[in-house]
């Protein structure tokens, strides 16, 4: 699916398999309904000009590696219903310069956020466990 350049999904749809879009790299942009409620693992991982995604409220599981390798994503906010951020989630999103982390995330993975070279500042909930190695060195995290 290397041609694919958008996408519009129908209110039918309630999760994005994994793998279900990976390596597309030329999509720049999806919308996905308020219906979905599950990211599967690698979903959209190596998707290189995908620059912004909106999550819809009811989103509330997000798989690992889900956004990996989406070097030209730069920003996302994640739904106040998401509480776990999967390994490698968002590993090597080099443009990602601003995430918004919704105080219900108790969670995040080892290398989420590993290689965002963009990423140097990151607020997240004092409740959060961080599992090691979820950041980068550069990258300075602060407890809200």
């Amino acid at each position: 699916c290397t041609s694919l350049a958008s996408i519009t999904l129908p209110a039918s749809v309630t999760q994005i398999g994994g793998r279900a879009f990976k390596g597309c790299t030329s999509l720049a942009s999806i919308t996905l309904p308020a219906s979905v409620t599950q990211i599967g693992g690698s979903a959209f991982e190596d998707c290189t000009s995908l620059a912004s995604i909106t999550l819809p409220a009811s989103v509330t599981q997000i798989g690992e590696r889900a956004f990996r390798d989406c070097t030209s994503l730069a920003s996302i906010a994640l739904p106040a219903s998401v509480t776990q951020i999967g390994e490698d989630t968002f590993r090597n999103c080099t443009s990602l310069a601003s995430i918004t982390l919704p105080a219900s995330v108790t969670q995040i993975g080892e290398g989420a956020f590993r290689d965002c070279t963009s990423l140097v500042l990151i607020l997240i909930p004092s409740s959060t466990v961080v599992e090691p190695g979820a950041f980068s060195a550069h990258t300075q995290v602060t407890r809200a």
